[in-house]
C-alpha cells in the first residue's frame, strides 16, 4: 500500500538531511515557509519525520510587503500550522523590490539573519522535482552548459551580503502533486499566488505550456528531466574534482592572483582547463562569480598562444612571456615572473 503523501515527503526530508549530516552536524534547521503548497507541505511533514529531527526545526516566514492583507493571512496560517506541530515560528518583513530577483535577494537576507540569530546551521527551502525540471529547461533554453544543466542542487552554499548561507532542498525528489496532497491530507488550503498563472514570466510559460506538451510525450517527463539534472550535477562535481586534482601540486593562490606553470595549463583537456580557470576566478571574486562562455573561450586561446586578456575592472589573464600563467585582479607584473 502506498503511504500517504505526508509520510512520503517526511521520508524524503529524513533522507536528504541524512545525506548531508556531515555538513549539518546535528544543528538547528530553519524552514523557509511562505504558506504556498510546497513549503507548507515541508512544514506539515515534520509531523512524520520523528521527534529527533522535528525538534531541530524552526519555521520562518518573510513578508515582502507587496500584498499586505494576504501577507497577514498567510503569516497567521503558517504560525498556526507551526504551533500545531510544536515547531518554533519566527517572521520578518521588508518592502521588497517588485521584481523577482530583488524579492528573492530580500528573502535570503532575512533568512540569513534569522538563521544567524537562532543558531541554525542551514536553511531548508521547498523546491520540488517540478521546480527542478522547469529550471533545467529554462537553463538549457538560455544556453547553459553542464554546470547549468545540474540545475538546482540539493545542498549548496549561497553568498548573502558577503556571508555564506548553507541551503538544503529536501523536496527535490518530491513531486508538486505530493506537496499538494500533504496539504489536502491536513485539511489546509495553501496560499495561491495569482502571478503563478501569468505568462509574462518565463518559468510560468515552461510550467503551463512546455511541461504539459512534454508530459504528452512521456507522462514521467518531470521525473526524467529532474533525473537528468541530478546526473548532470554528479558529472559536473566529478569534473570539478578532476580539475582541482590536476593542478593541485602546481597552483599558487593569493588574495589577488592565481598562478600556474603555463605548461601545466597547456596539458589540460579543454573541459578541465575551463574549470581550473573558473575555480581560480571564484577564489578571487567570490563563490557566485563566473567568467562566462566567451571569456573562457578567449582564455583558452591565450593559453595556447600566449598573451594577455583583459577581464574587466582591472582584472586580467596573462600567459607568458615567462614560464607562468597568471589570473589576477591587478595588472600582471612585467615579464610575468
Amino acid at each position: 500500500m502506498t503511504p500517504p503523501a505526508s509520510r512520503r515527503v517526511a521520508m524524503a526530508m529524513r533522507r536528504a538531511v541524512a545525506r548531508h549530516e556531515d555538513r549539518l552536524g546535528g544543528g538547528a534547521l530553519l524552514l523557509a515557509v511562505s504558506g504556498g503548497a510546497d513549503s507548507l507541505a515541508m512544514l506539515l511533514a515534520c509531523a512524520e519525520t520523528g521527534a529527533r529531527l522535528r525538534n531541530r526545526m524552526i519555521a520562518a516566514r518573510f513578508s515582502h510587503g507587496l500584498r499586505p492583507a494576504a501577507d497577514r493571512r498567510e503569516r497567521a496560517a503558517v504560525r498556526r500550522a507551526a504551533a500545531s506541530l510544536g515547531v518554533p515560528f519566527l517572521s520578518g518583513a521588508a518592502q521588497s523590490p517588485p521584481d523577482e530577483a530583488g524579492a528573492r535577494d530580500a528573502r535570503y537576507r532575512f533568512l540569513a539573519e534569522a538563521a544567524s540569530d537562532c543558531g541554525a546551521v542551514a536553511v531548508l527551502t521547498a523546491h520540488t522535482r517540478d521546480d527542478q525540471a522547469e529550471t533545467l529547461l529554462l537553463r538549457l533554453a538560455r544556453g547553459s552548459g553542464l554546470r547549468g544543466a545540474g540545475a538546482i542542487r540539493e545542498f549548496s552554499v549561497r553568498d548573502v551580503a558577503g556571508r555564506p548561507l548553507a541551503v538544503l532542498r529536501p523536496l527535490l525528489r518530491v513531486s508538486r502533486a505530493d506537496a499538494e496532497a500533504v496539504c489536502a491530507e491536513a485539511g489546509l488550503r495553501p496560499a495561491r499566488d495569482a502571478t503563478n498563472r501569468s505568462l509574462r514570466y518565463a518559468r510560468n510559460r515552461v510550467r503551463l505550456r512546455v511541461i504539459p506538451e512534454l508530459a504528452a510525450v512521456n507522462p514521467n517527463a518531470r521525473g526524467a528531466l529532474a533525473g537528468f539534472a541530478e546526473r548532470a550535477a554528479d558529472d559536473d562535481a566529478l569534473l570539478d574534482q578532476l580539475a582541482a586534482d590536476a593542478v593541485r601540486a602546481v597552483e599558487e593562490r593569493s588574495p589577488s592572483a592565481v598562478c600556474w606553470p603555463k605548461s601545466a595549463l597547456r596539458a589540460l583537456p579543454a573541459p578541465l582547463l575551463a574549470r581550473v580557470l573558473e575555480a581560480a576566478w571564484r577564489s578571487l571574486r567570490g563563490e557566485g562569480a563566473t567568467l562566462g562562455h566567451e571569456k573562457l573561450a578567449q582564455s583558452a586561446r591565450v593559453v595556447a598562444r600566449g598573451g594577455r586578456l583583459s577581464l574587466g575592472k582591472g582584472a586580467a589573464f596573462a600567459v607568458g612571456p615567462g614560464p607562468l600563467a597568471r589570473l589576477s585582479l591587478g595588472e600582471p607584473p612585467a615579464g610575468n615572473e
